[in-house]
């Protein structure tokens, strides 16, 4: 069954407006074995970014505009769509993604996305990685936290970013980096033992 790596990065906490979509689709090849089917990194227009949200990611309404080609959701929805569907979702905060995406459909016409299952790395790893508060409590665990945690080497998840979306540098709270720290977060843990 094909697995979706997916990340976004929004204008806000609530659902508003994705701004950055990339998603990395993996697939059993002939052999059996698991395989990068292709990879795909959009940036859409925007007319309002909350500044919390820019602090974060660093997109602002002028620059979205240069890298989305003046292109929205609505462009790309039906392409996504038949590449969203069926599968397994898996996000660091599925959840959080799942909305964002769910309320991008909901805003055009009826479009059959929905993978088969969902699957967070973040509620995964939270009893395993026990990241902790300030105050010890234990919390989800960031990415980075994750990567940290599992020994994910950042140099290959940048040389992997950079292969699979022909981008030149780019860093965590990039979608494109953090599909990127997905997939080897992921498939590190298979490898370690984990039974995802």
């Amino acid at each position: 069954m094909k697995k979706i790596f997916l990340d976004t990065e929004t204008t806000g906490i609530e659902p508003g407006q994705i701004i950055q979509l990339t998603y990395c689709v993996c697939d059993t090849n002939a052999g059996g074995v698991e395989k990068v089917a292709f990879a795909k990194n959009f940036f859409f227009t925007v007319d309002y970014i909350e500044p919390s949200a820019q602090a974060v990611h660093g997109f602002d309404v002028r620059t979205l505009k240069i890298l989305s080609d003046g292109k929205s959701f609505e462009d790309v929805a039906k392409e996504v769509a038949n590449d969203l569907k069926g599968g397994i979702f898996i996000a660091h905060n599925a959840n959080f993604d799942k909305k964002f995406i769910h309320t991008e459909f909901n805003r055009l016409e009826a479009m059959d996305w929905t993978p088969s299952e969902f699957f967070c790395t973040m509620e995964y790893f939270k009893a395993i990685v026990q990241a902790k508060t300030k105050t010890g409590r234990l919390k989800n665990p960031r990415l980075e936290e994750t990567m940290d945690f599992l020994e994910v080497d950042k140099n290959i998840v940048l040389k992997g970013a950079k292969r699979l979306f022909g981008c030149a540098d780019v860093n965590f709270h990039d979608a494109r980096y953090d599909v990127a720290a997905l997939v080897s977060c992921y498939y590190k843990a298979k490898k370690l033992g984990y039974s995802l």
